[in-house]
């Protein structure tokens, strides 16, 4: 019995050696499609339970497809719609895009979840890695350069700081001094900008990871440069760059979707619909629903919008009054341009929005939000009255 006892100890001091290069996952918390549309209307929120036990540093990847010319994705706020900090309020998409959560971004996580939105792509799964499934190796170590506000400055990177780089590896541009507003630009050694996606990207906190999907960019900068011939100019404005390196997963990937949030059944709104589906306005208000002007422009004063909902029975039960309101898509002010904002009590019946003037010059060129709190939304529908 002694002998196995020893043996148990040697595995456990070698299991200790590699702890989490042998157990680390990356584990699918959100499963698609979910299609991200036109003008920024399109979002889903991660559940704030996928993040109960997650660590700062921690990798939240969104796999994509259909992405069209010039779509962005975004890590959004659910109570507030911002990004969830500014490097990540928007950018292009240039295959999987990832978020590292830091301790500020977990607050928001295990509180209020997270949303991916943007525009003009298809969210196939999402996911979460542990840290440690990641290794970094530095291969640019400066001198640090720093980006002036007139967009003046760049840093030469020469080829050799690429020669590991492989297709899906990561490379981690490590920052420091950044300023509001501050952007990057990665641009080949004939200062074009190696991609749309990467020209004046917003940056901010102490790295901005670039994941490489294309096999076109990566034999860019496999080939652009040889040696210490530049391969890469890093420009862009406020803040300070001083190392880059490498990321590639050494951890494994669970086929386990048991535990995953899946995304609401793809549906094809019918002729006069605005919205299908099923929309939750949580007890904290942040279940806003944004509509864009574009399928107000032939509107009349004849017009009506139909709203049909389901009431959240332990929001009630819990004392808290269903209730919604119309306001304006650009200032959140009452969308009839009253001071006051105009409260809708939910009954269960369907509820009817007549449009006054005011209110169709403003959805016409602003669009509206849906704020409200206690219900679920099930549809929209833009109908005439006559």
């Amino acid at each position: 019995m002694k002998q196995y006892k020893y043996i148990s100890v040697i595995i456990l001091c070698l299991l200790s050696l590699h702890p989490v290069y042998l157990i680390g996952v990356e584990r699918t918390i959100l499963l698609g499609p979910k299609t991200i549309g036109r003008a920024w209307k399109d979002n889903i929120v991660l559940e704030s339970r996928h993040f109960a036990n997650a660590k700062a540093g921690d990798i939240l990847t969104v796999y994509n497809d259909q992405v069209k010319g010039g779509a962005q994705g975004a890590f959004q706020n659910p109570a507030t719609w911002q990004g969830v900090s500014p490097e990540y309020a928007y950018f292009g998409i240039n295959g999987a895009f990832k978020l590292t959560l830091t301790d500020t971004i977990l607050a928001i996580a295990r509180t209020k979840g997270i949303a991916i939105g943007g525009h003009d792509y298809r969210i196939l799964r999402a996911t979460l890695t542990d840290a440690a499934d990641y290794q970094e190796t530095i291969t640019w170590r400066g001198p640090s350069v720093t980006m002036k506000a007139d967009w003046s400055v760049s840093a030469e990177i020469p080829g050799k700081t690429f020669a590991t780089l492989r297709l899906g590896d990561a490379v981690c541009f490590h920052l420091s001094k950044c300023e509001e507003g501050a952007a990057m630009k990665l641009m080949d050694f004939t200062w074009n900008s190696l991609d749309p996606s990467l020209d004046g990207v917003p940056v901010g906190g102490d790295r901005y990871i670039w994941q490489v999907k294309e096999k076109s960019l990566l034999l860019q900068l496999q080939l652009m440069g040889d040696g210490m011939q530049t391969a890469v100019r890093v420009g862009g404005k406020g803040y300070r760059l001083d190392k880059i390196g490498i990321v590639q997963f050494v951890g494994t990937v669970s086929d386990d979707v048991s535990d995953a949030q899946h995304a609401p059944k793809e549906y094809v709104l019918q002729p006069g619909e605005l919205y299908h589906g099923e929309h939750t306005f949580p007890s904290d208000w942040s279940g806003n629903l944004r509509l864009t002007a574009a399928p107000f422009q032939k509107c009349t004063e004849n017009d009506v919008l139909i709203l049909s909902y389901s009431i959240d029975t332990e929001a009630v039960s819990a004392g808290i009054k269903p209730q919604l309101s119309f306001r304006d898509g650009r200032n959140w002010s009452e969308l009839t341009g009253a001071a006051e904002p105009v409260w809708y009590e939910l009954d269960g019946t369907d509820v009817v929005y007549m449009f006054d003037p005011v209110a169709l010059d403003q959805v016409k060129t602003r669009g509206c939000i849906i704020t409200g709190v206690g219900f679920t939304l099930k549809r929209i529908e833009l109908i005439s009255a006559q």
